[in-house]
């Protein structure tokens, strides 16, 4: 009889023993595909990054954005990736506003024989443009400051070390934007040169304007009626640059 609750004593005793080892087998590989998770899904999020930061912010195409990653990496992945975009397009949109070619003719001898001497679709178009070119521009620099980008992650309900890994990613190390400050004071001296054009083209019209009776275009060259007056219009175009 005692032989028989020895028994069944060892056997309840094997059954917990072999239940502990199940639940502890259990919580390794629950661990182990949780963390293995975590790390595969950074991988991929750390090769899509680099494979976006590789491309060229002025002539590739960032529209199509597709997540590899999953759970809240892919909230950061996406974060990124929709920052690239806005960038490119304010970029891409800024660079050819830069290249206008009818700002670039306006002072041109050519411009001068077809619009001149009032020169009302040329002061029109200059106007224009500096509003559309400022108006990029000031997009531009918003998409580029740190508040804009850290308040593309606001509200998305991200645990600290993903918002972090977020972070380190633009401002930490490599970062995502290679040199944002850098990036951004092109923009802004870009800006203020292309408003002293705006400015310095818009005032050299005026002055051909105001003496429209005092030039003329003769063998492809703008010819004044008085040494005065060619110097004054060539100081103002020598200055074109300039505050």
């Amino acid at each position: 009889m005692a032989d028989n609750e020895q028994e069944s004593t060892n056997q309840k005793v094997s059954k917990i023993l072999l239940t502990i080892v199940l639940l502890l087998l259990i919580i390794v590989i629950l661990v182990g595909i949780f963390f293995g998770g975590k790390v595969i899904n950074k991988a991929k999020l750390d090769n899509e990054i680099k494979e976006v930061a590789s491309k060229n912010i002025e002539s590739d195409d960032f529209s199509n954005i597709q997540v590899a990653s999953s759970g809240e990496y892919a909230i950061v992945e996406r974060a990124i990736k929709e920052f690239y975009r806005d960038y490119a397009n304010y970029k891409k949109e800024f660079v050819n506003k830069l290249n206008d070619e009818k700002i670039k003719n306006m002072l041109t001898v050519g411009n001068y024989k077809t619009d001149g001497p009032e020169f009302t679709s040329s002061l029109e178009y200059i106007k224009s443009a500096q509003e559309e070119f400022n108006k990029v521009s000031d997009e531009l620099l918003q998409v580029l400051t740190p508040e804009n980008i850290m308040a593309r992650i606001k509200n998305k309900n991200l645990s600290e070390y993903y918002q972090k890994l977020y972070k380190n990613y633009f401002f930490t190390g490599d970062n995502l934007v290679e040199n944002l400050q850098e990036s951004y004071q092109d923009v802004e001296d870009s800006k203020k040169l292309m408003n002293n054009v705006y400015n310095n083209e818009t005032k050299i019209l005026n002055f051909l304007v105001e003496n429209k009776a005092s030039w003329e275009v003769l063998n492809e060259k703008l010819t004044f009626n008085s040494e005065e007056l060619s110097n004054e219009y060539n100081t103002l175009k020598s200055n074109l640059y300039a505050e």
